[in-house]
This record gives structure tokens, C-alpha cells and sequence, in this order.
């Protein structure tokens, strides 16, 4: 039987299969990567004495690549075995097991400067009074043009919208299987005719959509 797509045995045997928490399909993109706009709005608030919370990590890519400009990046996720590989991989962050449910643990309360979350839990929103600093910023990056009830969510806490940014780069996926693993993932339905009718050499074409919000305290 598969494991549902996004529980945590699919996530684990994501780990293990893939070294990590990546997209279990190929494409090819015809420009810049949507995400590199969440990459530099990442950067430009990361100073040396910034302390980082981030939701959702993953195998710990973020940590390993942006950590050392900061003075703190911890981290959560709810998956143990991608945790592992997160901390193999940036061992100088900190990595807790949390699913952002409940209580914030006393570990991860900070208070932070940045909060992110890139492609993660929306739900660290609800979380953002308990470990933010009164400087803090959230940054955010989500895998469709308009992510439902961030907007209202970040209302609902007291935070401000200073940013969005709606990405779209045209893609490609070469083969009717990764089309089907993509469809799966993203909670979309892989219809065989519509890929015989719009798949060419060069696969199925395909819109690659980010959303990323930057927000402060209102």
C-alpha cells in the first residue's frame, strides 16, 4: 500500500529513498528557479547577531547553507528520520522533534528575529506571539500562487503583510510517471488524456508557482 503523500511514513520514506525531504520527480525549468525571490529576501535580513527559527526544516538544507551568517538557527520538524539527516547535514544548528501542534516547546521560544518556513507548516503562524522578537520579520515561501489563509492567519495574530511576491516559471516534466508523482504530491488529479493531449518532446508543460510573504509585527 502507499503511504498517503505528507504523513509522516511518506515523509520517512522520502528520507531514506532520496537522502532527504526533496520533490520525488524530474522537471526541468525554462527560467530561474522560483524560490531564488524567498532566497534573497532570506538573506538580506540575516545579520550576525540574527536569530533564526525555522519551520518545517527538512534535511536541514537552509541550516547548512545560511547558518553560519547568524548567530542562531534552530529548527523544527515533526519526521524523525529527516531530522537525522538534518543534523548530519548542518550540525551547528539545532534541530528539535516538534509538529508545531500544542505548546511551543521552551527550546524553540526564543525570542527569534526571523521566523521561516520555506514550503513548511503555515502553522507557525499561530505560533509567531510566543517566539518572536518585537523586531521579528516571518518569511514565507509556498508552493502555489496564493497559499489559502496566510493573509488572514498573520491578521489574526497581529501581524502585518509588508511583502508578497507570486512567482510563476514555465516547466517541464519529461515522463507520465514523474507527471503522476507531481499531480499526487500537489493533491491534483493525473489525467492520462489531458497528458496525451499536451505532452510533447520535451514532456508535459506546467506553471512552477511560489508565493512568498514577508510580514512584522501590525
Amino acid at each position: 500500500m502507499t503511504d498517503p503523500p505528507h504523513s509522516r511514513a511518506w515523509y520517512a520514506r522520502l528520507a531514506r529513498e532520496l537522502g532527504g525531504c526533496r520533490h520525488p520527480w524530474s522537471r526541468v525549468l525554462d527560467g530561474p528557479n522560483p524560490e531564488l525571490t524567498f532566497d534573497a529576501l532570506l538573506m538580506e535580513h540575516l545579520r550576525p547577531d540574527t536569530r533564526v527559527l525555522e519551520a518545517g526544516c527538512g534535511h536541514g538544507s537552509d541550516a547548512a547553507r545560511f547558518g553560519s551568517q547568524c548567530a542562531r538557527w534552530a529548527a523544527y520538524d515533526w519526521v524523525p528520520e529527516i531530522l537525522r539527516l538534518a543534523r548530519e547535514n548542518a550540525p551547528a544548528a539545532e534541530f528539535h522533534l516538534w509538529d508545531g501542534k500544542g505548546e511551543v516547546p521552551t527550546d524553540l521560544r526564543g525570542p527569534f528575529n526571523l521566523i521561516v518556513s520555506r514550503r513548511g507548516p503555515t502553522s507557525v503562524i499561530g505560533h509567531l506571539n510566543a517566539v518572536a522578537a518585537p523586531d521579528a520579520h516571518f518569511l514565507y515561501v509556498g508552493p502555489r500562487l496564493d497559499v489559502p489563509r496566510v493573509p488572514e492567519r498573520l491578521a489574526a495574530v497581529g501581524w502585518a503583510m509588508l511583502g508578497e511576491w507570486r512567482v510563476s516559471v514555465r516547466a517541464w516534466i519529461p515522463s507520465w510517471a514523474d507527471w503522476q508523482t507531481r499531480c499526487e504530491f500537489m493533491g491534483e488529479t493525473a489525467s492520462r488524456a489531458a497528458w496525451d493531449a499536451h505532452a510533447g518532446a520535451r514532456g508535459m508543460p506546467y506553471q512552477e508557482e511560489r508565493y512568498v510573504v514577508l510580514a512584522g509585527r501590525d
